[in-house]
């Protein structure tokens, strides 16, 4: 657990402004993280959100994808699929990316049922995606980045590539900060890769920013150019990512036929150069 800040912090880290919109930072307290870096924490006074002193560990944190105490991951997966699902059948939308997607289990998922997704994580290999991390299109219709945004060391200079397609909507997992104090699980210390935690008027200036509407739901938020949505289809998209529902389309969603199994293995199959003659 991370104790107070002293009372007075050297000049090093006294100083500085937020990695985010360049507002003022006001120290918040201390964690140990790696269980050996002692790294100071700042609330931002314009947009609210929290975030560690400048990142100088990342290369020791990311020596292995996926940390050993995060036992939610394949339940993620499976919330995370039926929000893609319910967005992508709402607005009608066919071309995903999923960036920071990891092993590519959600990619596989999505495909299985029929939508045309691909993967991109600069940290891991898609052992369940192999062959679609190489998108067939120029520009994704939906970006997803789900607990993705948390792990930008310098996320004013990181976000806008999530939305420089133009994709219609970007839909994204991270915890809002809302004034949690050192004992927040979300810090994440034994990991060292969460960085920078959103308050939801940072993700309202990000939107503004990059000229999305914002829609805040359950666990997910989701950012959609002007004009993506007609009001029946936000409010349906609200109501269907609010948690409890979301597990109910997550049923439904495991329950439906998957096309894509067969379609994509014989994709595949065209794709891989003939065997050699005996």
């Amino acid at each position: 657990m991370g104790a107070a800040l002293p009372s007075t912090l050297p000049a090093a880290l006294a100083v500085g402004t937020c990695r985010l919109c360049a507002g003022p930072l006001q120290p918040r307290f201390r964690q140990r993280l790696l269980q050996r870096h002692e790294v100071a924490y700042y609330v931002c006074g314009h947009c609210g959100s929290l975030q560690t002193e400048t990142p100088h560990w990342l290369e020791e944190a990311y020596g292995q994808n996926l940390s050993n105490l995060d036992t939610g991951a394949a339940q993620r997966n499976l919330r995370n699929l039926a929000a893609c699902y319910a967005v992508a059948r709402v607005l009608g939308l066919q071309r995903l990316l999923d960036i920071g997607g990891g092993d590519g289990l959600l990619c596989r998922l999505l495909r299985d049922r029929g939508l045309n997704c691909y993967v991109r994580d600069k940290y891991a290999r898609p052992t369940y995606a192999q062959g679609f991390d190489e998108p067939d299109f120029d520009r994704p219709e939906m970006v997803m980045a789900f607990e993705v945004f948390e792990h930008l060391p310098q996320p004013a200079v990181e976000l806008p590539a999530f939305f420089a397609s133009g994709p219609q909507a970007v839909l994204i997992s991270t915890e809002l900060y809302t004034g949690q104090g050192p004992d927040w699980p979300y810090l994440a210390p034994e990991s060292g890769q969460h960085v920078f935690f959103y308050s939801p008027q940072a993700l309202a200036l990000v939107a503004q920013q990059q000229g999305y509407t914002l829609l805040l739901s359950g666990e997910f938020t989701l950012f959609l150019k002007p004009g993506a949505a007609r009001a029946w289809q936000l409010a349906l998209l609200k109501l269907l990512l609010k948690r409890r529902l979301c597990r109910l389309v997550a049923a439904w969603v495991m329950l439906g036929s998957t096309p894509g199994v067969t379609a994509d293995h014989e994709l595949q199959k065209r794709r891989s150069p003939p065997a050699p003659p005996a």
